[in-house]
């Protein structure tokens, strides 16, 4: 199975529509069948209502925009009696030039609306993401056996992995604790394990 399979079985159990799967995959990189579930879990909880949320608006907006049109070209609101769509048609651009300043004012408004809960969505994508590699990194730091206070050290938006950068800091790591041994042998004051090396930050 691919990656993208397992994404679309964990969403089944999960209860989100399969068609958002390969969002799943982009939005958190996901290269490894590993942790399929709580990537899943994160997309259902903080992404999938807010695009649920902007689909329904920027829907609602188009039908109420279209409708405010339509009154406003063949004057419903005053009355007038309903003249032949294909009669005189005009372009886009046309067309909004002969809309009332009320209902400009109403389209951009919806716009500013639908771009509002865009970059919503998108913060939320981005808050997410990050959240997802800071559980990954936290526990690569635990099965590396570093502090978790070395968390602050792993770069998030770096273009190298979360893993390759453990691996650099576990060297790291090793390295600070040969040199504490290395320092108590040239004082005399090592013996094998009576050294208790404390965690260096």
């Amino acid at each position: 199975m691919t990656i993208l399979d397992l994404i679309k079985a964990a969403c089944k159990t999960k209860g989100v529509p399969e068609k958002y799967a390969e969002r799943i995959q982009k939005t958190f990189k996901i290269e490894k069948a590993e942790g399929m579930e709580a990537f899943v879990e994160l997309f259902k909880e903080n992404i999938l209502p807010a695009i649920q949320e902007a689909e329904n608006e920027a829907k609602n907006t188009a039908e109420t925009a279209a409708v405010a049109a339509y009154e406003a070209k063949y004057g419903l609101k005053e009355g007038k009696s309903v003249e032949d769509p294909d009669k005189n048609k005009k372009t886009e651009e046309e067309l909004l030039k002969d809309l009332s300043p009320e209902v400009k004012a109403y389209l951009e408004s919806m716009k500013k609306s639908v771009d509002d809960m865009a970059k919503k969505v998108g913060d939320s994508i981005t808050n997410s993401t990050n959240e997802a590699k800071k559980e990954t990194a936290r526990k690569q730091l635990k099965d590396a056996g570093l502090p978790d206070s070395w968390l602050g050290r792993v770069d998030l938006a770096s273009e190298t992995s979360i893993e390759d950068q453990i691996k650099t800091l576990s060297e790291e790591y090793t390295g600070i604790q040969q040199k504490a041994i290395d320092d108590a042998v040239a004082r005399g004051d090592y013996a094998p394990g009576s050294v208790n090396l404390q965690d260096r930050s």
